[in-house]
Parts: C-alpha cells; sequence; structure tokens
C-alpha cells in the first residue's frame, strides 16, 4: 500500500515539473530522428501493456522561432502523416485533417492517440527512446498534461481572439473607401467568357487608385474591399457582389451592351465606367409550366385527403423577327400569352443558339395512405394539367427551339389501411399541348 501511494506521489510531482509546459516547449527537448516504436497491446479484458514494434518510425519536427506548428510521423517508416498545432503560441496536442489520431509530446515521448473528453486518452503508440512505463501511469501522466494544460490555454485563446479582431480592424481600416481620397475607379471583368448573352452571369471587379499611390480592389480582383462600399448604376441586368447577370428581357437591354458606373458611396465625385457589348450568344430558357397539385392530407381539418389537380400550362406565341445585332445575326423573339395577347417577354438569340420553352402540365398531387385517413380509407389521385401550344410564326426557318409540353402525371391513389377499406383511384394524366410552326 505504502508503495503504490509512493509511486502516485512520484507519478503527481513528476507531472507538476511540466504540466504547464506548452508542446512548444516539450518539443524544444527531443530531435528529429528515428524513434523505436511501443504499440498498445489489450492482454485481458481492460487491461493493456506495451510491446516494441519492429521498426522505427521517422520522426521530423518543424521549428520557427521557437514555435513548432507542424510534425511529420513516416508511420511503418513509410506512410507520411502530417499533424499541426491545435494553438501555435501554446499547444497542448498535434491534429491531422485525415485521422482522429493526435499527437502530444510528454517527458521526451511521442504519445501517438485518440481523445476524449469523458474518459481521456486512448493510447495507440508511444515513440520514445526510452521504454514506457505502465499503460495506467502513461494514460494517467496524458490526461493529466491535457486537462491541466487547457486552463492556460484559455487565457491563450483570449488574447489571439483579440489580436485577431485588432488584426481584422486594422485591415478593414485599410481596405476600406471611408475617408480615403480617391484618384480613379476602374471596372474590369474577371475570366470573362467570349460569349455573352441574356441570363449569362460574368464576373466585373472594381479597382480603386488613391491619390496616394495606393490601389483597392475588390475579392474578385484578389483584394479586400468590400462590395458594399460601392453604389452603382446599371444597364442590361443586374450587379451584385462582384457578378452581373445579363437580364432575361431584352427590353432591359436598350443598348445592346452590359454598362456599369461605379462610385464610393462615401464620395459621390469620382466614378468608374464600364462597358461590353453582347452577341446573344447564349442559350436561353422560359417557364410557364403548370403549378403542380397538392397532396392530400389525412387527419387536417378543412384539408382534403385527395390530391388535388395539376395546374394547366401556360399557351404562347412566339414571333420571330431577323434583324442584326453588334454585327451578329440574331433572332429577335416577342413572347405572348396566346389566350390574352399580354406580352410575356422579349428576346434576343443569336442565330447559333437555341430558346427552350418549358410548357409543362403540372402534376397531380397524391391521394394520402389510408393509414393516415379517419376512415382508414385511400385518398384520390389528382389529374395532371395539360400542356401548353406554342405557336412560332414569322421568320421561324432558322430558328433552334425545344418546347417541353407534354400533359402533367396522374396523381396516385391513397393506399387503404386495411383489406375491408377501399384505395384512392389514381388520376387521369393532362393532354400533351402542340407545337405549330
Amino acid at each position: 500500500m505504502k508503495k503504490s501511494l509512493l509511486v502516485l506521489l512520484i507519478i503527481s510531482l513528476s507531472l507538476l515539473g511540466f504540466s504547464q509546459e506548452n508542446q512548444n516547449i516539450q518539443l524544444s527537448k527531443i530531435e528529429s530522428e528515428s524513434y523505436p516504436v511501443y504499440k498498445t497491446v489489450e492482454k485481458g479484458y481492460n487491461k493493456f501493456v506495451f510491446q516494441q514494434a519492429k521498426k522505427n518510425w521517422p520522426v521530423e519536427l518543424f521549428s520557427e522561432d521557437k514555435i513548432y506548428p507542424k510534425i511529420l510521423i513516416k508511420k511503418v517508416g513509410l506512410i507520411d502523416e502530417f499533424y499541426t498545432s491545435d494553438l501555435p503560441a501554446y499547444p497542448a496536442y498535434y491534429l491531422s485533417k485525415a485521422s482522429t489520431t493526435v499527437i502530444t509530446v510528454l517527458d521526451k515521448k511521442i504519445y501517438y492517440y485518440t481523445w476524449s473528453a469523458s474518459s481521456g486518452a486512448t493510447i495507440s503508440y508511444i515513440l520514445s527512446s526510452k521504454n514506457p512505463g505502465k499503460y495506467v501511469d502513461e494514460k494517467m501522466a496524458l490526461d493529466t498534461y491535457r486537462r491541466e494544460i487547457k486552463k492556460n490555454q484559455t487565457g491563450e485563446r483570449d488574447v489571439r481572439k483579440e489580436k485577431n479582431a485588432a488584426l481584422a480592424a486594422k485591415e478593414k481600416e485599410e481596405n476600406t473607401l471611408k475617408g480615403k481620397s480617391i484618384k480613379s475607379i476602374q471596372l474590369k471583368f474577371v475570366d470573362a467568357p467570349e460569349d455573352i448573352g441574356m441570363l449569362t452571369v460574368v464576373s466585373v471587379g472594381i479597382e480603386v487608385h488613391l491619390t496616394n499611390g495606393k490601389v483597392l480592389k475588390t475579392k474578385n480582383l484578389g483584394g479586400k474591399t468590400p462590395y458594399t462600399d460601392f453604389s452603382t448604376s446599371v444597364k442590361g441586368g443586374d450587379y451584385s457582389g462582384g457578378d452581373f447577370k445579363v437580364a432575361s428581357d431584352s427590353r432591359k437591354i436598350p443598348t445592346d451592351k452590359i454598362e456599369i458606373q461605379a462610385w464610393s458611396k462615401f464620395d459621390s465625385k469620382v466614378k468608374g465606367n464600364f462597358s461590353h457589348i453582347l452577341n446573344y450568344k447564349s442559350n436561353i430558357f422560359y417557364q410557364y409550366q403548370g403549378r403542380g397539385g397538392k397532396n392530400g392530407r389525412g387527419r387536417t381539418s378543412g384539408v382534403s385527403i385527395n390530391g388535388s389537380d395539376g395546374g394547366d400550362a401556360r399557351s404562347v406565341n412566339v414571333y420571330v423577327e431577323n434583324i442584326k445585332v453588334n454585327g451578329q445575326s440574331i433572332h429577335k423573339l416577342t413572347l405572348t400569352n396566346a389566350m390574352t395577347g399580354e406580352l410575356l417577354a422579349e428576346a434576343k438569340l443569336h442565330a447559333n443558339n437555341r430558346i427552350t420553352i418549358n410548357a409543362k402540365g403540372g402534376n397531380g398531387g397524391s391521394g394520402e395512405r389510408g393509414s393516415s385517413t379517419h376512415s382508414g380509407d385511400g385518398g384520390d389521385g389528382g389529374n395532371g394539367g395539360n400542356g401548353g401550344d406554342v405557336t412560332v410564326s414569322g421568320a421561324t426557318q432558322n430558328l433552334l427551339i425545344t418546347v417541353m409540353n407534354n400533359g402533367g402525371a396522374s396523381g396516385s391513389g391513397g393506399a387503404r389501411k386495411e383489406s375491408y377499406n377501399t384505395s384512392g383511384s389514381k388520376g387521369s394524366s393532362g393532354i400533351k399541348g402542340s407545337l405549330i410552326k
């Protein structure tokens, strides 16, 4: 009994000697070299011992001005495993993105283990030039170290947060347009595609030249000036967060160009202008499909157990004119509601590109299952909506057009609950629309 107490006392005293030493200090006491490896082996229920492996494992320590940010362990002498510190200025362990294994160096021993907040360390290997102690003693030393050093790390984490906050504030001040004297503003493409048409999205960055010679840039040009520091005026589409999306209606592109004017929201005296002609070389899509029917719901007041019908798609007339825009052969398309004559959209499309019109009928909703209804009977499925009719007229000879106007699928009937109950009926499919050219 006295001997056991003496052993525990010695361990406790030794732990006090290095319990406050972070990993930068612990790693400074060892060298990069090939270490003998002691593997954990289970010899009985919850009884573990260390057995020396046949091969040593090379270990390389990386240091930068007394800081050890990284460790390389060559597992079994073959597999490179890199581990990085959890907190560079005051590390407690090293972790890897590839596994849950972590590394801690303690008393010139390299512990290779997994960690649980509740149960502590599960040691897989110890790399050491000297024989490890008993498993229970090594685990106690490692668990005590990890839990003690965490208290010290709390203060270091707060310091790091303060430093990061100060750096962020400094960076924000350096990159904001607020209070800056601006000489000029330039807008430029970022990896612009050759073909730009309706609905195309392109990235346009902003570069600001200050009177002191410094240049500020938006994120898409590699800088850190926020987009929110700018006010803009645009034609031909919408500009937000560095991206310009060309409009879906050519009436919003009166000059057949992308046009952007930008200025500091803190000072509007200096403005930058950008424009780029469109060749309308993009495929375009218009959606006029019917809405889908709702599924039935059981045991819900005011809601039917039967699926509702899908909606009919809109019937559309497309009138085609052939024109020249910016030296390109363009189809000018006018889309109207065939039932009311309402103008839906105007579009410009290069002769080599395609328009797709989705005029499918909406699918019918499914009936509720009998297991979810008061009666046990299944609900009826809704009918599919009819596809829309599409009529194309004018200079249609070379127009590339795809029309999707199938009728909507029928809704399924709900299954009955018991054999004496009734299953719901399946709805009817919608009728396919016509294409007239």
